[in-house]
């Protein structure tokens, strides 16, 4: 009987939360496993020299769970030498919750061969129990008395700091989806407010120009030019509330907000675009779709205030499991590695931003060089795609 009976004594025996667990358990080895191997000898090992100066616990046990050898980081961490550590006492330095999974773990690696898990040891300095990752893997043939060489890496700083990762992209797609919102609202503020007073504004001077002819029989030159203000000013406010949120992406999608873009783009800037959609796109998630669209927005700006002058062309797809992205800029007579270093310069605060967002989504955003231009890519996973638009 193996390491098996120890699990089948931990399930039973509910291992409560104080020293005596460690000791029911060490009892539990210690009766009924079977034929004892002999003592290990670990100046016999090729590895020992390493073990003894590796900064990370390794510690060999038998099939039975005795252990037999502990180098000298075991000690420093643990608190315990090797002497305190043989046999069963090596079990006093996890933590007793997981003295069951990490049992069921050791009888896995004796059936496979090797297993990889995390269990929490005490660290000694501190009193501190510490995730690790263990890599157990077997010595020796099962058959002759086979031993298990374990590893433990500290790694309760990553898991931390994997955990702060996660909680800061949490509240970053949160003041996204916000910012976004309040961008929505701006943008239909100005055209609900701004824009309705601009064009009372307007009529009212067309009614003030039709007075003037009645009277004098020409037009007010004055109130010509207050009426090409106010049409200006209409272009300028309509201009810059399709920039904050383009009204078409809530109700006709993506395919239709970027054609309405980069139209606009192409007609202030002078700058040659070329659009390629491909054919009924379908809605995506407003996320995604919002993700996508200021993956375009941003880069034909980027782009266009970095190499002005270059032809630039807009790809935008779906494949069976992701919707895809592109935007590059071609310049004749620029070097390519030119265009390497200058690439590096364009991951502004904007694009910066887009990366996290698109990341955030679990998709994928690059800035590669290519030959004679750059391009800016992202994938965002097909899973979001649906068939009607977004409330």
């Amino acid at each position: 009987m193996g390491i098996g009976a120890m699990e089948t004594t931990l399930k039973t025996s509910d291992l409560p939360p104080s020293p005596k667990s460690h000791a029911a358990a060490e009892s539990a080895w210690k009766t009924g496993h079977g034929k004892e191997t002999g003592s290990f000898r670990p100046e016999g090992w090729k590895f020992e020299n390493l073990a003894a100066h590796m900064a990370q616990i390794v510690f060999v046990v038998t099939e039975q769970g005795r252990g037999e050898y502990f180098n000298a980081y075991w000690e420093s961490y643990t608190g315990f030498s090797e002497a305190q550590s043989s046999d069963f006492g090596w079990m006093r330095a996890f933590q007793h919750d997981d003295l069951e999974r990490l049992t069921r773990e050791l009888r896995r690696t004796m059936d496979s061969g090797g297993r990889e898990f995390e269990a929490r040891l005490r660290r000694a300095v501190d009193g501190t129990d510490r995730r690790h990752l263990c890599r157990c893997s077997v010595l020796g043939q099962h058959a002759e008395g086979g031993r298990m060489v374990i590893c433990c890496t500290d790694v309760e700083d990553w898991r931390e700091a994997e955990t702060r990762a996660q909680e800061q992209g949490a509240l970053l797609a949160l003041s996204l989806r916000a910012h976004d919102e309040e961008k929505r609202k701006t943008a239909h503020g100005l055209q609900d407010s701004a824009g309705q007073y601009l064009v009372a504004l307007q009529m009212k001077l067309d009614g003030l120009q039709r007075s003037a002819i009645g009277s004098t029989g020409r037009k007010n030159p004055t109130v010509d030019e207050c009426r090409e203000l106010v049409k200006r000013c209409c272009r300028e406010i309509r201009a810059l509330s399709h920039l904050l949120y383009p009204p078409l992406l809530d109700d006709l999608g993506l395919e239709s907000a970027v054609h309405l873009h980069v139209d606009g783009f192409v007609e202030r800037t002078k700058a040659r675009v070329e659009l390629e959609i491909e054919p009924n796109l379908g809605r995506l998630d407003r996320d995604l779709e919002i993700a996508l669209f200021r993956v375009v927005q941003e880069s034909l700006a980027n782009i266009h205030r970095q190499y002005a002058g270059a032809e630039m062309h807009v790809r935008i797809s779906a494949g069976p499991s992701s919707a895809f992205v592109e935007v590059r800029g071609l310049a004749n007579g620029v070097k390519p590695e030119k265009f390497v270093a200058l690439s590096r310069t364009l991951l502004g605060a904007g694009l910066v931003t887009l990366r996290q967002r698109v990341e955030e989504t679990g998709g994928v955003f690059e800035i590669v060089a290519q030959a004679g231009g750059m391009a800016v890519r992202a994938e965002v996973p097909r899973r979001a795609m649906v068939a009607q638009a977004c409330d």
